[in-house]
C-alpha cells in the first residue's frame, strides 16, 4: 500500500468526458502504458442510475492499464485507472479519493470541474486535466484551477470528438496547454516522463509568456508585414501555443533565441501564418445542429423563387467540408428543382493548402464520421481510398482566399455560417464581424456559429435567437 507522504511523488491525471466520451476514452486507454508515473481518474458524465459494470468491462477490454471502480477513501496508485461511480462526484484529498454526493450546481455527474479543481489543490504541478469528447462547459473551470497551479491540460482535438462542445469550451477559454488525438494525449505523456522529469512542463512556460509581453506585438507585425495577415486581435495564448510548438521542433529554448531564427530566415514569418490559421472542418459537423439549420433553410428557400439566388457564405471554411454540406442540404431540400435554382455558396480561408483540398472535394474517411450512410452513398464517388464529392455538388460551390477581418463581405445572403473561428479571435474583433455579417446578410437571413462560441452583447443588439442552444440566430 503506498502511504499518503508517497502519493505526490507520482502524478494524478484527471479524465473528463461527457457524450460520446467512451470512444475517445478507449483510443486513449488502449495507447497508454505502465510507466510508474502517472494515477488516471476518470470523470465520466452517467446517469444517475447508469451501467458502471458494463462501462467498466468495455474499458477494460481494451485498456492496457487495470481499470477499477473507485472507492471512498481508496489510496491511489500509479498505472492505475479509477472509475469514477454514477451518481456520485469524484475528488482527491490527500492522496485519497473522495466520493460525494453532487452539489445542486452539478447537472452532469461525475462533474468533471469538481474532479479537476481538487486535483488543482492536492496535486499542484502534478496535476493533469485530460477533455474529451462532451456537450456543454464542464471542464473549463478546472482546467484553469490545474492551469493557475502549474499542472498541465490536454484537450481532445474538436474535430475527431464525436461532441465537440467541451474540448472547444476549454479551447475557447485558453485553458487548454495542448490539444491533442486522444492517440496523440498517450504519446505525449508517455515522452514526457521518459526523460526523467518529476515536474510537467509547460506549454506556454513563464518565460516565453513574459518574453512575449515584449515582443509578441513586433513580431505579430512581421508576419502581417511579410504575409498581409493581421494576428493581432486573436487571443495572445492560443498564438503563443503554436509558437512553443514550433520552438520544441526547431530546439529552440527561448522567445529570444528564436526572433533571432527569424532574423536570419525570414520565410519564417509564413511558416508562422500557417500554424496561426486553424483548419478544423468535417461533414455535417455536429449533426444535430444540422437539422435545426436544414428546417429554417427549408423556409428561407421556400420563399424563393427558382430564378432567385440562394446565397450561403461560410468564411474560415477550411477542407470546404461544411460547404458541400449546406449543398447536399439544399439539394435533400429541393429535390429535382436542385437545378433549377441559382445556387452560390462562397467558402472564404485564408490557408492555401486548406483552400487546394476544398477545391477537389477529395477527402479521406476520417471526414465522412458524422455523415449517414445513404448521404455518403448518394453524394459522394469512391477514389481509391477517398471519396470525392459529385459534380453537381461541388459545382454550387466556389472558393477563395480571403481574409474574413479586412475583405468586404459577400451581400444579400441567406445564411452565414462561421463556426469555431470566433473562438481564437479576441473580444473586440467578433463584434467587428458580427457587424459585418449583419450588413452581408438579407432581412430575416441567418447566422450560425459553433456550439462554444456566444453572440454577446453587441451580437444580441443585431440577432434574435432561433435556436440558442445550437446556436442559430436570425438578422434583426
Amino acid at each position: 500500500m503506498i502511504t499518503k507522504s508517497l502519493a505526490k511523488t507520482f502524478h494524478v491525471a484527471g479524465i473528463g468526458a461527457s457524450a460520446g466520451g467512451l470512444e475517445s476514452l478507449t483510443k486513449l486507454l488502449s495507447s497508454l502504458s505502465e510507466n510508474g508515473r502517472v494515477a488516471y481518474v476518470v470523470a465520466q458524465h452517467m446517469a444517475k442510475d447508469g451501467h458502471d459494470e458494463l462501462v467498466l468491462r468495455l474499458l477494460n477490454h481494451k485498456s492496457r492499464l487495470k481499470v477499477i471502480q473507485a472507492r471512498a477513501g481508496e489510496q491511489l496508485e500509479p498505472d492505475r485507472v479509477y472509475l469514477i461511480p454514477s451518481g456520485f462526484n469524484g475528488m482527491v484529498q490527500n492522496g485519497l479519493i473522495q466520493l460525494l454526493h453532487p452539489a445542486p450546481e452539478h447537472i452532469s455527474t461525475p462533474s468533471v470541474n469538481a474532479l479537476f479543481v481538487s486535483l488543482a489543490k492536492d496535486m499542484g504541478n502534478k496535476a493533469i486535466g485530460i477533455v474529451l469528447s462532451g456537450v456543454g462547459l464542464d471542464g473549463v473551470a478546472g482546467c484553469k484551477a490545474i492551469k493557475a497551479n502549474g499542472g498541465l491540460t490536454l484537450v481532445q482535438n474538436p474535430q475527431s470528438a464525436p461532441y465537440s462542445g467541451m474540448p472547444l469550451t476549454v479551447i475557447q477559454a485558453n485553458a487548454a496547454d495542448e490539444v491533442l488525438e486522444p492517440e496523440a494525449m498517450a504519446q505525449h505523456l508517455t515522452a514526457m516522463f521518459s526523460i526523467g522529469s518529476t515536474a510537467l512542463p509547460r506549454a506556454t512556460p513563464s518565460g516565453l509568456r513574459a518574453a512575449s509581453n515584449r515582443h509578441l506585438p513586433a513580431l505579430l507585425q512581421n508576419v502581417f508585414k511579410a504575409t498581409g495577415i493581421d494576428f493581432s486581435s486573436y487571443k495572445e495564448e492560443t498564438l503563443l501555443r503554436r509558437i512553443d510548438r514550433r520552438m520544441t521542433t526547431l530546439k529552440i529554448t527561448n522567445f529570444e533565441q528564436y526572433l533571432a531564427y527569424i532574423e536570419k530566415y525570414p520565410d519564417e514569418l509564413k511558416t508562422l501564418q500557417h500554424l496561426f490559421l486553424v483548419s478544423l472542418s468535417s461533414f455535417f459537423r455536429d449533426n444535430r445542429a444540422f437539422a435545426v439549420v436544414k428546417k429554417h433553410l427549408a423556409e428561407t428557400v421556400g420563399q424563393k423563387a427558382p430564378e432567385e439566388t440562394i446565397r450561403i457564405w461560410v468564411p474560415g471554411c477550411a477542407t470546404g467540408e461544411e460547404c458541400y454540406t449546406f449543398a447536399i442540404l439544399l439539394n435533400e431540400i429541393l429535390g429535382d428543382s436542385f437545378k433549377r435554382f441559382k445556387i452560390r455558396i462562397i467558402g472564404s480561408d485564408l490557408n492555401p493548402e486548406a483552400l487546394a483540398i476544398a477545391h477537389t472535394g477529395i477527402y479521406r474517411q476520417t471526414a465522412f464520421k458524422e455523415i449517414e450512410p445513404k448521404i455518403l452513398a448518394r453524394y459522394f464517388e469512391t477514389r481509391g481510398q477517398h471519396y470525392q464529392v459529385t459534380e453537381p455538388i461541388r459545382a454550387a460551390c466556389e472558393f477563395i482566399r480571403q481574409d474574413v477581418v479586412s475583405v468586404n463581405a459577400p451581400e444579400n445572403l441567406d445564411i452565414v455560417s462561421c463556426r469555431n473561428l470566433l473562438i481564437y479571435m479576441k473580444s473586440n474583433l467578433q463584434d467587428q464581424l458580427f457587424k459585418k455579417f449583419h450588413r452581408a446578410l438579407l432581412p430575416q437571413g441567418l447566422l450560425f456559429i459553433g456550439q462554444s462560441e456566444n453572440i454577446g452583447i453587441l451580437g444580441n443588439t443585431l440577432f434574435l435567437p432561433v435556436d440558442h442552444y445550437h446556436r442559430l440566430y436570425r438578422r434583426k
